[in-house]
C-alpha cells in the first residue's frame, strides 16, 4: 500500500477532477482527512499542501501533491529534508503567481523594488525595520537578499494582504500568490515584481522509489495521470465516408491536425475513420470535412491517452 496525500484548500477540487479523469473514485466528506478510493493499493490522506513535501520528507507517506511556490519554500528552508523529496509530474494545477506587492495608498511613489529598496533605506535611517508579510519566508529572504533589502519577516497568521492594509499597515511589503490579482486589487495593492509561476506537481519519497512494489504503483499512478492530463481537450471524432472516391481527400484534410488517422471498413461499403484531436480544432475541420464527403460525424470526450 502507498500512502498519498491529497491536498485541502483551493488544489482539492482540482486535484480531485484529475483523480476522476485518471480512472479513479474518491469519495470524500468536508471533514474527512481519509477520502476512500477504489484502489486497496492506496490510502489517501487529506491534508493542507504545505504538509505534503515536510511529510514525505522523513518518510511519513510516498505520494503528494504541492505546489511549486510550496516546493521551493521547502527546499530553501529544508535542504536536507528537500532531498528525500522528488518531483514526479507537472500536473499544471494551479496557475498562479508569486506577487511582491506594496500599499498604493501608504506608499504612492514606489512602484518598482528599486523605489522600494530607496524606501528601506529610508526607514533604516530612522532607526527602523522594514517588515516584510508573507507565507513564503524563506523565498523572500532569499530574493530580498539578491536586491540587497535588510528586512524582518514575518509569516501571517491570517490573510497576508491585510498587513499593508492603511491607514496604518503592519507591514512596508507583501508576497503572496494570487491568481488574477483581483484581491490584490480589491485592497489597493500595487505589484512591484512576480517571483515566480506556481504548478502543482505530483511528489515522492525518493525511499519509496527504491522499494520495488511500491514504485510499480507509483509508476501506474504517474502513468494514468499522464494519460489523463495528455486527454485533455481532446476529443474523438468518428467519420463516416460512405464513398470511397471521397475518403483521399477527407483524410487530406485531417493531415493538418493528426498524423495518423484510423480507417477501417464499413459493412456494406464505405469507410470509418477515427482520430482524437484538439477540441479547439473542431471549428475549422468539421465543415471542410462535410464538404469533402464525410457524414454522420460524431464527437465524444477523451478521458485517457495512454502512450
Amino acid at each position: 500500500m502507498i500512502k498519498f496525500y491529497i491536498p485541502d484548500g483551493h488544489l482539492e477540487k482540482k486535484a480531485l477532477e484529475l483523480f476522476e479523469r485518471a480512472g479513479f473514485k474518491v469519495r470524500i466528506s468536508e471533514r474527512a482527512y481519509n477520502p476512500s478510493i477504489d484502489d486497496e493499493s492506496i490510502l489517501l490522506k487529506r491534508l493542507r499542501p504545505q504538509d505534503a513535501p515536510f511529510l514525505l520528507g522523513v518518510g511519513k507517506g510516498d505520494l503528494g501533491i504541492a505546489g511549486s511556490d510550496i516546493l521551493r519554500e521547502f527546499e530553501l528552508g529544508n535542504p536536507s529534508l528537500a532531498k528525500n523529496v522528488v518531483k514526479l509530474l507537472d500536473l499544471r494545477l494551479g496557475g498562479t503567481k508569486l506577487a511582491v506587492a506594496v500599499s498604493e495608498e501608504v506608499l504612492p511613489h514606489v512602484k518598482s523594488m528599486a523605489d522600494f529598496k530607496r524606501h528601506a533605506r529610508k526607514v533604516e535611517r530612522a532607526g527602523e525595520s522594514v517588515v516584510v508579510a508573507t507565507e513564503y519566508p524563506a523565498i523572500i529572504s532569499d530574493y530580498l537578499k539578491r536586491k540587497g533589502i535588510s528586512a524582518v519577516i514575518r509569516k501571517p497568521a491570517g490573510k497576508t494582504e491585510a498587513w499593508v492594509v492603511p491607514p496604518i499597515p503592519e507591514a512596508d511589503l507583501v508576497v503572496d500568490t494570487t491568481e488574477t490579482g483581483s484581491t490584490l486589487k480589491a485592497n489597493r495593492c500595487r505589484v512591484l515584481d512576480y517571483l515566480m509561476e506556481t504548478s502543482a506537481y505530483l511528489i515522492a519519497n525518493r525511499r519509496s522509489l527504491r522499494d520495488r512494489e511500491k514504485k510499480r504503483k507509483i509508476d501506474e499512478v504517474v502513468h494514468l495521470f499522464e494519460g489523463a492530463l495528455k486527454s485533455k481537450d481532446k476529443v474523438n471524432v468518428y467519420i463516416n465516408v460512405n464513398e470511397p472516391k471521397n475518403l483521399p481527400k477527407v483524410v487530406e484534410a485531417l493531415k493538418n491536425y493528426v498524423k495518423k488517422p484510423t480507417v477501417s471498413e464499413l459493412l456494406g461499403g464505405g469507410f470509418d475513420v477515427f482520430v482524437v484531436m484538439d477540441e479547439k480544432s473542431l471549428k475549422y475541420i468539421l465543415p471542410e470535412l462535410k464538404r469533402r464527403g464525410a457524414s454522420s460525424i460524431a464527437i465524444s470526450d477523451t478521458r485517457l491517452i495512454l502512450e
